[in-house]
């Protein structure tokens, strides 16, 4: 998709492919914060309320790359997007009924914010993530894939959903030689883990 021009987003229904990070609140506040605090062209921000998040969550394809929320309850229609894709997600202050398991909470601000910016400079094994959307290898050449994308930036933390939701990043990686794979850790739930090339001779 190449470099996003429209960082901001307030409540905007319409589908749209690039990378997306969807933020719930009550007032918008933090959604400003977000945006200021993300690489120009990194993502889309959408500024969504609880009513309206399930709406707006559909509209970016294939699902949020993220999603971070405050001080609101959390929807079936939102729950089942976090729950079944993997979805970033960070909560500041108390975390409702809804969040996966592999929410990460923060008491502050600016904690949240780090973690948000750390994310979008996710660099494993020479792979990053390209301006709008894709991850990028160390020659240049761009891989596809929302999973993977997300794999990117949890690292090193990961996702607790089922091993077959990342086949389609297992398979681009293989294809690609990384040398790494996703692989379900026993602490970070499934990760990137590098891979097993066996004993050199």
């Amino acid at each position: 998709m190449g470099v996003i021009d429209a960082p901001w987003m307030l409540g905007v229904r319409a589908p749209d492919r690039s990378r997306a990070i969807l933020v719930v609140t009550t007032d918008g506040e933090l959604a400003v914060a977000v945006r200021d605090a993300v690489p120009r062209g990194m993502a889309v921000i959408r500024d969504a309320r609880a009513d309206d998040a399930g709406d707006i969550a559909a509209a970016c394809l294939p699902w949020p790359w993220m999603v971070v929320g405050s001080a609101v309850s959390v929807t079936p229609a939102l729950a089942r997007v976090m729950s079944r894709h993997p979805v970033l997600v960070s909560w500041l202050g108390a975390a409702p009924d809804g969040l996966p398991a592999h929410t990460r909470h923060f008491d502050r601000p600016a904690a949240l914010l780090a973690s948000i910016v750390a994310a979008c400079a996710g660099n494993v094994g020479g792979m990053r993530l390209a301006l709008g959307s894709g991850v990028e290898l160390q020659d240049g050449t761009l891989m596809r894939g929302a999973a993977l994308e997300s794999l990117i930036g949890a690292y090193p933390h990961g996702f607790a959903l089922p091993t077959h939701t990342f086949r389609a990043a297992s398979d681009a990686l293989s294809r690609h030689a990384t040398g790494w794979v996703a692989q379900r850790d026993g602490i970070a739930g499934m990760t990137l883990v590098q891979e097993d090339r066996g004993p050199q001779t």
